[in-house]
């Protein structure tokens, strides 16, 4: 069962769930904040729970939005990140097909006239999809031999809240297209991790275990994923 609260203009979003401990997340994807709780909390033990952390949720809440690599607002003259790098947005207004091409260190991006903020973000948000489905595939292949398991097929879809997942049974991968505005490390990462979840599908020792043995550095570089350095 789900539920929401709104604190100091902040929504919680609250899962009662089979869990010992109150756990509070801020999602750096989107800045959205949530609360897993034991089945049977009460509503205002949450309230209490939610009030206590108010201040720290603020804080994360207004690094991640004003983190240009999780901003989704666009204008001329904008910073836009691809593979970790900031490229200077040019939008260009003319008739045909529209089109983003890098050159240099701008993002000329080619719109139709009188496009609305939803197309622009559109096409950007397809050609981030497109980027991620062109150089994922190498990376797979590489990791597949290496861990030793076989990837059946890739998703790439934008998420709010997960950098990529894993259906074990069914060997699939599903990667976050945002990835594209991560360096390239990022996506390498998020391959590994939901690879291993083909071996082993919980957040357990023996999960933690191989990851640690194929990429030792995994910490780090999750760490500076989520708080927006790389």
């Amino acid at each position: 069962m789900n539920q929401n609260i709104l604190i100091d203009n902040i929504q919680f979003n609250i899962e009662f769930k089979n869990v010992k401990n109150m756990r509070l997340t801020v999602f750096s994807l989107d800045g959205r904040v949530k609360i897993s709780a034991p089945k049977g909390t009460t509503l205002e033990s949450v309230k209490r729970f939610a009030l206590s952390k108010i201040q720290w949720v603020k804080k994360h809440r207004e690094k991640y939005l004003k983190n240009p690599k999780t901003s989704g607002f666009l204008q001329n003259h904008s910073s836009v990140y691809v593979w970790g790098k900031a490229y200077n947005l040019e939008l260009i207004e003319r008739k045909g097909h529209p089109k983003i091409i890098i050159e240099d260190d701008s993002m000329k991006m080619y719109i139709r006239p009188l496009s609305s903020k939803s197309k622009i973000q559109e096409l950007l948000d397809a050609w981030y999809h497109r980027i991620i489905k062109e150089t994922a595939p190498a990376i797979i292949e590489k990791w597949e031999k290496i861990i030793g398991v076989e990837v059946k097929k890739l998703f790439v879809r934008k998420m709010k809240t997960h950098w990529g997942s894993c259906n074990s049974i069914k060997k699939t991968l599903r990667l976050n297209s945002e990835l594209a505005k991560r360096e390239l490390l990022c996506l390498e990462y998020v391959i590994v991790h939901e690879m291993v979840h083909i071996i082993e599908k919980a957040h357990n020792n023996n999960f933690y275990r191989l990851l640690n043995k194929y990429l030792p550095n995994w910490k780090i570089i999750r760490k500076k994923m989520n708080s927006g350095e790389m």
